[in-house]
């Protein structure tokens, strides 16, 4: 007998999806001379991992303007605190969690939209840097790879930390370009030193250091770990974007 399929716990409407992006897509030619390069390298179907520096409010619609296929992201309750907000959060299918919810909780939605054949976004550092330098990256990732065999795709922000860094009021016009490596297959993330390895991919891809590297790939001094609180626990997967 087919086993039942699981029913899902989240959900997103693709006519607001669209009607969204190409809104916020337009707003960032505009504003941020926006610039998406690699696109054509993301998998046309099955589960991706896009996994990315985070600097900036700005992350999760950058990526998610950036490319064809729906992109999931997890996001903070307390970010939607207003209703219309928290419905079309919804609606585009951010999942929303407790600040406070146990990693495990996270993990699932994760994996249920994964295992649904879904594009999923990951900030893996645990929160947004302050100084643009890539902190190290959180194990969920590999948990997450290694459960579902998602394709997993390096992708680097250039620019989105200098126009809205944490603390500013409003976005500056300046340029930002979204930048996509060559898939990883689960074999080469999961190998001895994959994480780093991919930490490093992602940081060349968005010109910015290494926090706690020496003259790192921007080829900057010493740079310090990102600073701010982790809102999901070090075992858990990428952080909801706070």
């Amino acid at each position: 007998m087919t086993a039942a399929p699981r029913r899902r716990t989240y959900r997103r409407s693709a006519f607001i999806w669209y009607v969204s992006k190409y809104l916020v897509l337009a707003f960032c030619k505009v504003w941020f001379r926006h610039r998406a390069e690699g696109v054509g390298q993301i998998p046309a179907s099955g589960p991706v991992l896009l996994v990315a520096n985070h600097a900036s409010y700005l992350d999760p619609p950058l990526v998610g303007i950036s490319i064809r296929r729906c992109v999931g992201f997890l996001a903070q309750a307390g970010l939607a605190r207003f209703a219309p907000m928290r419905w079309w959060m919804a609606q585009v299918g951010v999942t929303l969690i407790d600040r406070n919810a146990p990693s495990k909780d996270a993990m699932r939605l994760v994996l249920e939209q994964l295992e649904a054949g879904e594009v999923v976004g990951l900030f893996p550092e645990g929160t947004r840097s302050r100084d643009g330098a890539v902190a190290p990256f959180r194990s969920g990732i590999e948990f997450l790879v290694r459960r579902t065999g998602a394709v997993v795709v390096p992708v680097g922000i250039d620019g989105a930390g200098r126009a809205y860094p944490r603390g500013a009021w409003l976005p500056r016009p300046l340029r930002i370009v979204v930048r996509f490596g060559a898939p990883w297959p689960a074999d080469r993330v999961l190998a001895p030193g994959g994480l780093e390895a991919l930490r490093r991919q992602v940081a060349e891809l968005a010109r910015a250091p290494l926090a706690g590297a020496v003259g790192g790939p921007a080829g900057g001094p010493a740079d310090v770990p990102a600073g701010g609180p982790a809102d999901v626990p070090s075992g858990g997967p990428a952080k909801a974007p706070d």
